[in-house]
């Protein structure tokens, strides 16, 4: 028996059930993404997005100042409309990282890997408002800013007089100028805006993390993954995700490197940054990135990458299946919800009134 530690898991699975990368890894959402009201579909998304727009630019013009609504989404390629979700997604395109570069990254690309203008990750966005905010003055600038995203001094930190560190709490979102009053139009009331449900959510997630049921589950699955491959040395489900990452960026011709998270600097090379990007777990004091310059991949190398990634997906999902994984932290979310459903009655009736 191998020896095992207890981690936050990364950000994209420390609330939710489903697999990092794949966007409809469960067929049922999971009781926490039902709080907080589902996912959208891209069509959803754009369309709120521009409705906010238009109600930030009427709010701009009351303020006496110009706004021209930005159409975000149109600045990047249109994302494919799946005909494949849950199970069938995964065992089609693993965790999605190959299937992601293929569409987002791969065709914006030039032969030495250097992005071009015409959309992807390296894509222009271009802000039709930069223009006119140029033409005014300093101090007129400064006002313009307030008006569209509120006075920036309320958004300091304070500090936890017990452990020193900085506590951020964003001001509401009236005070967030129009682009706070924009958001409260379109969604409404949200759980998010109230500090104490934010206290409280932060304390029964860093809970659920460390539940023993959770951690049980986690030792059956890391145990059965280490016997499929002595290469799957994780301590947690999420782990996967960042070694298939590692794996694409070394395909890639790119190199693992440990990141300073305070400095975003490469640990023992001051003064580089990864190219790549960085990332890292929840209460990790090092981030993992990706540094060298990237190749453009061949249709042949994504190909056999996809291959590699669809068996280690393929592996992953039969020892969450043996573990108990996805039920067990079903179960312990549901209990949350509960907590805060009975917590936050009010809150919780507002926010799904405006849903």
């Amino acid at each position: 028996m191998r020896h095992h530690r207890m981690i936050v898991l990364a950000t994209c699975a420390t609330l939710l059930v489903t697999a990092c990368g794949d966007p409809d890894a469960e067929e049922a959402a999971s009781p926490l993404e039902e709080l907080f009201g589902g996912a959208e579909s891209p069509a959803e998304s754009r369309a709120k997005q521009l409705e906010q727009e238009e109600f930030i630019a009427q709010c701009m013009r009351e303020e006496g100042w110009e706004y021209t609504p930005v159409d975000w989404a149109a600045q990047f390629p249109d994302q494919p409309q799946e005909e494949l979700t849950g199970s069938a997604y995964g065992e089609a395109y693993g965790y999605g990282i190959a299937r992601s570069y293929e569409i987002y990254e791969w065709p914006f690309l030039d032969e030495d890997g250097n992005y071009t203008d015409e959309g992807g990750f390296g894509g222009n966005v271009e802000n039709p408002n930069d223009e006119y905010m140029m033409s005014l003055s300093e101090s007129e600038m400064q006002e313009y800013q307030v008006a569209l995203w509120g006075d920036q001094s309320n958004f300091q930190p304070t500090i936890d007089p017990d452990t020193g560190e900085e506590i951020y709490n964003p001001p509401p979102p009236e005070e967030q100028g129009c682009s706070g009053k924009a958001q409260l139009e379109v969604y409404g009331e949200q759980l998010w805006n109230d500090p104490d449900f934010n206290d409280r959510m932060t304390t029964l997630s860093e809970d659920l993390e460390k539940d023993p049921r959770l951690e049980d589950a986690e030792i059956v699955w890391s145990d059965c993954m280490y016997e499929t491959s002595e290469d799957y040395d994780f301590f947690g489900p999420t782990d996967v995700y960042n070694y298939v990452s590692g794996l694409f960026a070394e395909k890639k011709g790119q190199e693992t490197v440990e990141v300073d998270v305070e400095t975003g600097e490469i640990i023992g090379r001051p003064g580089e940054y990864p190219e790549g990007g960085w990332s890292m777990n929840d209460g990790d004091d090092v981030g993992i990135g990706y540094t060298g310059k990237a190749k453009r991949l061949t249709e042949e190398e994504i190909r056999e990458f996809q291959a590699v990634e669809l068996a280690i997906w393929a592996d992953d999902q039969q020892c969450l299946d043996e573990s108990g994984y996805a039920d067990v932290r079903r179960e312990i979310e549901q209990e949350l919800v509960d907590t805060i459903r009975e917590e936050f009655p009010d809150l919780v009736a507002n926010a799904e009134g405006d849903a």
